[in-house]
Formats: C-alpha cells, sequence, structure tokens
C-alpha cells in the first residue's frame, strides 16, 4: 500500500498550505492509498482528516509531530497510532504538550506510550550531522565513531526498541542528499529501519513561495522582491514520483509499507460521555421526576392539572430516561438555577428544547410548549438517537459565572471550551502578504478595503480582481503585487489562529485529557481541539452557553426602573395583550428590538399589522432566507380569510393559524401525523429528510407517506400533490419552539420601548457603548420620543447611560480614553461630594493621565464649572503645578478664546460624534435655497430633494456589469442615511466621495423592499 508519512496541513499555522478537502481531492486523483497528517503538537485537524479518508476510501493514519525535550535540546518526533490505544495515547501526548508551560513533554514521558505508536525521529539527527562534519570525507570515515548522533539513535532504539523507525527526508534542498547518505549508513550500523519522507507542506510546486510568505510573516521578516524558495519539492509526489525518488533504497520504501500496513488507529466514540449528576436523593431518574411534577405543580399555581399536561410530562420523562438523558436534563437544570439564584438574567427558551414540557417544568425554559402546539420529538426523537441540545440563553456581561461555576462544580479537567479557527480572509491576507514583500500598510489597506466583506456583498480576491477594473488595474501595475495575488487567493481560505466558540462548553464523565486532545485557549481557558462540528461524534456532551446582550438591556432596565421608580418589577410578568406594544410594533417602530430591527422586517410588520403574540411568532419566522417566499401568500390569505382554501379538510386545524400555508416545521410533522398516520417520531424523520434534500431517504419517506395516506383513505393524486407541497416548504420551514422562544425576547423589548421608553434608550446606549454609529442611531431616535441626551458630567455621569431629570445623562466610560481605572477614581472620590470645580477636581485627583484629562474636557464633561473648553485646556498645566507646590491661592488663568468648529471636532474625536451641536448646522446656514433634513426624507417619496450632509462612509462594489458603483453613509444633524450611487454617476463623483467631506447632493428617493435615495448630483461644500 502506498502512502504519504509526513504531511502537514494549514493548522500547522503558517507552516503549510494544505486545507484537509483538498489534500483528499489530490491524492484521489493520483490513486493514494494512504495518508497520514503529523501537524505540529496539534489534532486540530484529526477529526476531520479521519472522516474525510474514510468516506474517500484513504487509510487515515493519525499521527502528530510532537516537541520533545532530549537533554537539553528540544526535538521533534513523529508519532503514529498502531491502533485504538495509540489514538488515546496521542491525545494525551497533545494534551500534556499544549498545557504544559514548556509546550513539549519529556523523551522519558513519552516512552511510556511505546507499546501503541510508532516513534519516528527526521530532523534532530540532520542536526547532529551538520554540526559535526566538514565534509562528506569526514562523515563515511568516521561512520562508526561514536557521536552525538550515533549516541541519539543508540538511546532512542533503547527507549523504544521495535517501534522506533528513521525517516529519510528528500525534499530537494542542496546538501540533504549527502545527510541522508550518512544517516543511512549510521541506520544499517545500528539495524534501525529507515523509512522515507517528503515533508509536504503544499500540493503543488507553485505553491512553494506561497509557503515561505507564510512563514516569513509568521515571523515578522521581510523577503527581497526577487524571493525565490530554497526548495518547490514538498509537494504531494504521486507513486510513480517517489519510487524514482527512493530507487536507491528498496528496503525504504519496504520499510514505510510495512509501517502504512500496521497502523490501524481508529477514532472511537467514548461510551460514557456523559457525567453524572450527584443529586440529595434518589437515582437520577427518580430526582428529575420528582423535581418536574413540582415544577409542574407551580406553573400550574396549585391548580387542578389536566390530562394533556400529565400525559405529555410521563411520555417525555419516560423517553427521556429509556435515551439515558436524565442525568442531562439535570446538569441543566442546575446551572440555570444557579443562574436564576444569583440573580443573573435566563433566557426563556431557545432552539428545539422550548417544546419539552420537562425543561418548562424544570425552569429551563419559560415556554409553555402545549400552549404553543410545540412537538417534543422536534428537540428529542426516539426513533432518531441523537444527543439531546439545551442551548440556554444568558445575559452577556455575566454568562462567565455561569460557566464558571459548572467548572467548579465538575472539575476543571472535566469542563472544557470549544476552539474555533480564525481564517484568514481576503483583506488580512492581503496585508499579511504584502507587508512580507515590503509593500507599504496604507497601500495594502486601500486595496484591502476594495474587497467588499459585507455578508450579502462578500467576495473573494480572484473575484473581485476577475470583475473590477480598478483592482485589476492596481494590481497589474505594480509587479510585485502581480506576483503576489495567486498567493494571497490561497492565502484567504486558511486558518490564521485559533479562537475560542462563542458559547459551546463541552463536559466529560472521565477526564477530558483522556478523550480528546486540549489546548489552552486565548482567555487561558482550557479549549478541545476539535471544533463545534465534530465534538459531538466523540460522544461527548456539548452545552452551548450563550451570552445575548439583549437579556443584559433588560436587566439594565429593570433595575433603572426599580431604582428610580421605587417598584418592583419583572419581565416574566408582563401581559401578553398590550395594547401599547401591538401599535408599537404594527407601525414598525421597532429599531433597538431584537429580531424585529431590520428594515425589511419593520415593512412586514407595517403590513401585518400585528395583534396577538402569535402573529409576532409568524413574523419571526416568515422573514429569513427562503420563508420569505410565502410573505404574499399569508399577507392574502391574512387580509382575506374566507379565501383560503385547504387542499384537504384535516389541514385546516394545522395550517389555520397560518392562514393556510405551511411556516412551521412542526406543521409538517403534524400533517405526517394526521394524513399518513406517523408517528410524530417518524413525521421528524420525514422533516429531517426532506430540509436536509437527503434523496436516498427522501424516496423512501414519499413512498411511506403516500401508502400511509391511501390506508387512511385519502386519494393518492392528492396526497402525492400534498407531499410535493411537503417537499417545497420543508425545505424553508422554520422551528416553532425557537421562533415562540425569540418572539417571547421580541416581545418584552417591544413591551419596555412601548412603555419605558427613556429605560430603554439609556439600556441600549449602554450595551451600544463601543459603536459611534450605533449610538447616533438610538440617539436620533431617542429624540423623536422626546428624549433628551444630557452631556458628560464629571459629577453626575456614570459607567452607563443614566436616566436623570427626564433625559439621560453620557456614560464615562464611553468617552475616549477614559477606561474603569480611571472612572473607579472618578466615582471613588466623587462619593465624597461633588467636585466644585477643575481646580478642585485636580487637586482631589492629581494622578489621572493628561490623555484622559483632556479627552474628559473635550467631552464636555466639566461644562458645568462654566468656562469653555480651550480654556481649561490652556490652564490646566498651571493648574497642576499649583497643586504639586501646595500653594493655597489659585493662579491667575490665561482667557481663552474658543473656536467653535475646533471644538466640535474635538468632542467628536472623544465620543465618536456630536452631541453639543452637529457643525453641518453652521454650513446650512449659509444656504440660502431650502435643504430637506435626513429625518425627514421618507416624506418625499417618488421625489428629487436637496439634502446636505457629511459623508461617514463610502463602500464601492462592482455592479453586474463590472462596472463600480457606491453605497455613500451621510450624516447631518438630524440623522444618518444611505445613499445608493450607481456607475455612472460614481464615475464622475467618485473624487469626492471621501470621508469627512460636507456635501450638497440632489437625491431622488424611492421604496423597493426598503427606502433607497439614488444620488442625482453632487457638489462639494
Amino acid at each position: 500500500m502506498f502512502g504519504h508519512l509526513q504531511i502537514k496541513s494549514a493548522y500547522s499555522f503558517q507552516e503549510s498550505t494544505i486545507l484537509i478537502q483538498s489534500l483528499i481531492d489530490n491524492a484521489k486523483s493520483k490513486h493514494i492509498q494512504a495518508l497520514a497528517l503529523t501537524d505540529d503538537n496539534n489534532m486540530y485537524g484529526a477529526y476531520e482528516f479521519y472522516e474525510a479518508c474514510t468516506k474517500a476510501s484513504i487509510k487515515p493514519i493519525l499521527g502528530v509531530n510532537a516537541s520533545i525535550m532530549f537533554n537539553d535540546d528540544l526535538i521533534h518526533l513523529l508519532l503514529y497510532a498502531r491502533d485504538d490505544v495509540g489514538y488515546k495515547d496521542l491525545v494525551r501526548i497533545v494534551s500534556d504538550i499544549n498545557l504544559n508551560e514548556n509546550k513539549a513533554i519529556t523523551l522519558k514521558a513519552l516512552s511510556n506510550y511505546r507499546d501503541h505508536l510508532y516513534i519516528v525521529s527526521h530532523e534532530y539527527e540532520d542536526r547532529l550531522i551538520e554540526q559535526e562534519a566538514t565534509s562528506k570525507e569526514d562523515l563515511l570515515t568516521h561512520a562508526q565513531t561514536e557521536r552525538p548522533v550515533m549516541s541519539f539513535m543508540k538511546t532512542m532504539k533503547s527507549l523504544f526498541c521495535a517501534s522506533y523507525r528513521i525517516m529519510i527526508v528528500e525534499d530537494g534542498i542542496k546538501g540533504h542528499s549527502l545527510r541522508n547518505q550518512t544517516l543511512i549508513k549510521y541506520a544499517q550500523f545500528l539495524d534501525i529501519p529507515c523509512i522515507w519522507g517528503n515533508d509536504v507542506r503544499y500540493l503543488h510546486s507553485h505553491d512553494a513561495f506561497t509557503l515561505d510568505l507564510l512563514q516569513a510573516s509568521k515571523k515578522g521578516e521581510v523577503l527581497n522582491k526577487d524571493h525565490e524558495p530554497l526548495t518547490t519539492d514538498r509537494y504531494l509526489k504521486s507513486e510513480k514520483e517517489i519510487r524514482e525518488l527512493f530507487s536507491r533504497y528498496p528496503d525504504i520504501i519496504k520499510n514505510t509499507e510495512e509501517i502504512i500496513d500496521n497502523c490501524y488507529g481508529s477514532i472511537q466514540k467514548t461510551e460514557n460521555g456523559l457525567p453524572h449528576y450527584k443529586t440529595p436523593v434518589g437515582d437520577s431518574g427518580a430526582y428529575l421526576r420528582h423535581l418536574c411534577i413540582k415544577g409542574l405543580k407551580q406553573r400550574f399555581k396549585n391548580q387542578p392539572i389536566t390530562d394533556d399536561y400529565k400525559d405529555r410530562l410521563l411520555y417525555e420523562l419516560k423517553t427521556i430516561h429509556t435515551m439515558g438523558y436524565d442525568d442531562y436534563f439535570l446538569i441543566v437544570f442546575d446551572y440555570v438555577q444557579y443562574a436564576k439564584k444569583h440573580g443573573i438574567l435566563v433566557g426563556p427558551g431557545r432552539g428545539s428544547a422550548a417544546g419539552s414540557l420537562v425543561a418548562y417544568c424544570l425552569g429551563i425554559t419559560n415556554i409553555d410548549p402545549l400552549k404553543y402546539d410545540l412537538l417534543f420529538e422536534r428537540f428529542l426523537n426516539p426513533e432518531r438517537v441523537s444527543m439531546p441540545d439545551i442551548d440556554v440563553d444568558f445575559q452577556d456581561d455575566r454568562r462567565d459565572e455561569v460557566i464558571q461555576y459548572v467548572c467548579d462544580k465538575y472539575g476543571h479537567d472535566h469542563v472544557a471550551q470549544i476552539v474555533a479557527f480564525s481564517t484568514y480572509g481576503p483583506r488580512v491576507a492581503i496585508k499579511d502578504i504584502g507587508k512580507v514583500m515590503g509593500i507599504p500598510l496604507p497601500r495594502l489597506e486601500m486595496i484591502a478595503k476594495m474587497v467588499p466583506t459585507a455578508p450579502k456583498h462578500r467576495k473573494s480576491i480572484t473575484e473581485v480582481y476577475s470583475t473590477s477594473a480598478s483592482f485589476q488595474d492596481m494590481i497589474q501595475k505594480d509587479p510585485v503585487l502581480s506576483r503576489l495575488i495567486a498567493p494571497m487567493s490561497l492565502v484567504e481560505y486558511l486558518p490564521r489562529n485559533i479562537t475560542m466558540h462563542a458559547a459551546g462548553v463541552v463536559l466529560s464523565y472521565e477526564p477530558l485529557r483522556d478523550v480528546v486532545p486540549l489546548v489552552i485557549g486565548p482567555s487561558d481557558m482550557i479549549m478541545s481541539q476539535y471544533s463545534k462540528d465534530y465534538i459531538e461524534k466523540t460522544g461527548l456532551l456539548k452545552m452551548d452557553f450563550l451570552g445575548l446582550k439583549n437579556l443584559t438591556m433588560i436587566d439594565y432596565i429593570m433595575k433603572d426602573i426599580e431604582r428610580k421608580l421605587g417598584k418592583t418589577f419583572s419581565i416574566n410578568t408582563i401581559p401578553l395583550n398590550d395594547a401599547r406594544t401591538y401599535h408599537l410594533i404594527s407601525r414598525g417602530d421597532t429599531t433597538g428590538v431584537f429580531q424585529l430591527e431590520s428594515s425589511g422586517m419593520r415593512s412586514l410588520l407595517q403590513k401585518m399589522k400585528p395583534e396577538c403574540f402569535d402573529d409576532i411568532v409568524a413574523a419571526i419566522a416568515l422573514y429569513r432566507p427562503g420563508p420569505m417566499e410565502n410573505i404574499p401568500l399569508y399577507l392574502e390569505g391574512r387580509k382575506n380569510k374566507n379565501n383560503i382554501t385547504y387542499l384537504l379538510k384535516e389541514l385546516e386545524p394545522i395550517l389555520k393559524s397560518t392562514y393556510g400555508i405551511m411556516i412551521y416545521q412542526e406543521q409538517i410533522m403534524q400533517i405526517a401525523q394526521v394524513i399518513a398516520g406517523f408517528s410524530l417520531g417518524r413525521a421528524d424523520i420525514l422533516r429531517k429528510a426532506v430540509s436536509s434534500k437527503d434523496e436516498s431517504m427522501m424516496a423512501g419517506m414519499k413512498e411511506e407517506f403516500i401508502q400511509g395516506a391511501i390506508k387512511k383513505g385519502f386519494k393518492e393524486d392528492v396526497v402525492t400533490k400534498l407531499y410535493q407541497m411537503i417537499e417545497k416548504f420543508a425545505n424553508y420551514g422554520f422551528n416553532k419552539s425557537h421562533s415562540v422562544a425569540y418572539g417571547y425576547v421580541a416581545y418584552q423589548l417591544a413591551y419596555l420601548k412601548a412603555n419605558y421608553p427613556l429605560y430603554f434608550f439609556a439600556a441600549i446606549l449602554s450595551n451600544e457603548s463601543g459603536s459611534a454609529s450605533s449610538k447616533m442611531r438610538t440617539i436620533e431616535e431617542s429624540k423623536r420620543y422626546g428624549v433628551k441626551i444630557l452631556p458628560p458630567s464629571i459629577n453626575y455621569s456614570y459607567s452607563r447611560f443614566m436616566v436623570e431629570e427626564g433625559g439621560i445623562r453620557y456614560s464615562l466610560v464611553s468617552i475616549k480614553n477614559v477606561g474603569s481605572a480611571g472612572y473607579k477614581m472618578i466615582l471613588k472620590e466623587r462619593e465624597k461630594g461633588l467636585f466644585k470645580d477643575m481646580y478642585d477636581f485636580l487637586a482631589r485627583i492629581p494622578s489621572l493621565s493628561s490623555k484622559m484629562l483632556e479627552s474628559l474636557i473635550d467631552a464636555g464633561a466639566f461644562d458645568e464649572f462654566n468656562k469653555n473648553r480651550a480654556y481649561l485646556r490652556k490652564n490646566i498645566s498651571l493648574m497642576m503645578e499649583y497643586i504639586q507646590l501646595g500653594v493655597d491661592e489659585k493662579p491667575i488663568f490665561e482667557e481663552v478664546r474658543e473656536n467653535k468648529f475646533e471644538r466640535l471636532e474635538r468632542e467628536k474625536e472623544v465620543l465618536g460624534l456630536y452631541i453639543s451641536t452637529h457643525p453641518i448646522v453652521y454650513v446650512k446656514q449659509k444656504i440660502k435655497h431650502p435643504l430637506v433634513n435626513l429625518v425627514d426624507v421618507e416624506n418625499y417619496m417618488d421625489r428629487t430633494i436637496p439634502v446636505v450632509c457629511s459623508i461617514s462612509s463610502v463602500r464601492a462594489i462592482v455592479d453586474k456589469k463590472g462596472r463600480e458603483m457606491a453605497f455613500i453613509e451621510g450624516q447631518d444633524e438630524t440623522g444618518q442615511v444611505e445613499f445608493v450611487c450607481f456607475s455612472n454617476q460614481y464615475e464622475r463623483y467618485k473624487n469626492i466621495f471621501e470621508r469627512g467631506k460636507t456635501v450638497e447632493m440632489n437625491v431622488r428617493v424611492q421604496y423597493r423592499d426598503r427606502l433607497s435615495l439614488i444620488i442625482n448630483q453632487v457638489k462639494e461644500l
């Protein structure tokens, strides 16, 4: 069997250009029968590699290039799993290396694993030979002398016996062939088998230059513009090429085949992945039942419990117990209870878990599944065994407390977060690779910005190069850039570094070190090296602890209401029929409301005019790619209920609430149950098959559905048509459980906005404190509600935006250069008494940095002392001098006249926006003809109007004809909007469109799904 034993993938960051699937495809095309993945001290790609090889009928060999301490030297050895135990050994070794401060293990520690691994040295002998030898003659003459290289090889043989091999690497580098001859002689003398290697780092020889660029970037080096690779031989060679390369050494080829034949390591699913929950009494099943019955009584508030709830609870408990998930539910219950007891806001539910009555009784969710026709089988299907998946939302500023609780409870060696990977992407690829060749960073940033990265407009470097004439022209004019375009296009798809999955946490009964490879993540939290796509396949329990900023907002608002209005307020007890709330939603006034704030969603809400909570649930399900196609049908049915027809009368109870069309996945399951006699478990399998377009499964399910319906007395042609409808809609059907759960959060925020707007806007501004554009939009909207934004105040501002005397006081920490430590110093001193003036402030807090002081002045935090900002900036040094000298009398300060434009620009610099007034007001005052404020443009539909604005951003894209057009964001004192500039106008005015410029424009106001302002004429002011 022919195969390669030395391959690094792109998961050896900046040391390879190989993506796993590309490797498999290339190997398949060359009829390579086996591959070994040997990344540097990691197994990030092991599961992906193992699955892809197996699918392609290529033998996967699990390996690693491990860092080992030998005496005082750091060496690298290739390790291969000979069997399943060997795979587990690799997991432990890789974990120990990554969790060790030295990022290596000792040779002695490695020797404990020799029985189930092949240990192959491949680079240290080369180093030793290079150090000790001066010529070929010297090497051959003294081949049998006890030299360091011989000593090392003897040590390895004595420690690892028959598991030890020496790899002869032919990589095309000058001088390596001579060293290989010497190494082979040493190995023959010591009777150590040799195998061949090719140190594969790229798939094609022309990618060698890209590898050099990556390695130079990693080291922070700059290459010569004429740089050529030292070798281009580290590509994936065919069997014919390798046999020619090692034709003089048939034994080496034979020894390599022997290793390949004898490696059978596989990734086995752990059978005991779930931790046990320690119950106060009884076993897990009994305790779960006890908690659920108690919880159901509390939900019914001691009223008689109806049979449908009793039956559903017993069914769910039986299913959960049979599937072995009692502990799972208790674990989730436990940390949710911890959060609630410690005042951490928990979401009402998320995903299909909202369909579980057990979750509702335990307080994991706050959604009554029977009330909303939610199905348990959509969450946990006894006929399709899979791990349950309860994702829980927590307020994002306290999520880490819950994770810490879980770590403390189950032990840090049993809990880990999950790795994720940051890919280069086009812009970083351009900058990182360009820097290596000495291209100035400003030029690289200009080029990078020409590649659109927004989700709806994302393009690769290759796509932009082939469609944008200006981008292509810029590249072709520069010989260095022309040479780099191919490497950049390859690098953009590669992983650049590890990061941490935003929500995933993995729990294990066994110590995780024995189950999955581990690594220390960016925040010093231990992480699994297998990503979210593979971790559950190992049999481990993955739970998502999601931080939802909207819950943090709700928490802020509740606490502010209690503090300011002196009344207890609970978001979970608000009425779901509040008229103000539905009036707000119906007019599309949902900016800042979770799930309902996009312009398209607001347009849908204006057409729907929601009257009840179910309408909000439907809107959330409809306004998604795919389901959007059904919006006209839904609105027509909603408007003319008498015109709705049903293919079968039995469909009416299922589809009546959605006006005759399928919106929810649960409806498809109910149809399969009622029409074809499917169990709900079987119906969920149908739902999954159709949604995933599994053609082989779909064919069988179709026949089963039709025959089941015929048995129930339905006509074949009618149920065939019904099945075709299911096939069409199932692909787009939305999970109703998730829609209901998030509908609750949406309604809660809409209720708060409608009934407590002051507190709502204060919370949004606090939540958006890092985004100037978001803050500006929120401030604009708050003004329409009559809310006054009060400037920052050294005496009255806090870390958050706070409600104060009918207005909202600006936050101190939202000022540039005002950090948490500085704020705490101010707050601590202020608690002793308000500051009387600037001099008093400096005398009491003399240790603040000059940068922070100037930022506070420029933001207007000292305006209340009735001195202009230029005066304070001018005299601050004199004040500090007198304070340091301990002089009792204040000095005579120099009066300073203030420039209003400079004052405003300094204000914007530290706040990100203008608070006191907008400089464009002064520009508008000089224009004699009428202008339209940006906040009012919607009132001029299908008309051309004059506007004056300051340009905030310019986003150029390529239209369908390959010509450049742009989206221009502009702002005035009333608001911020986006303009569209088509190719003809953009070509004419593109030199004017620069951030910060003030322009007058004639624009056409249109509405196509959303407001569109089309630029006709532009004049720079």
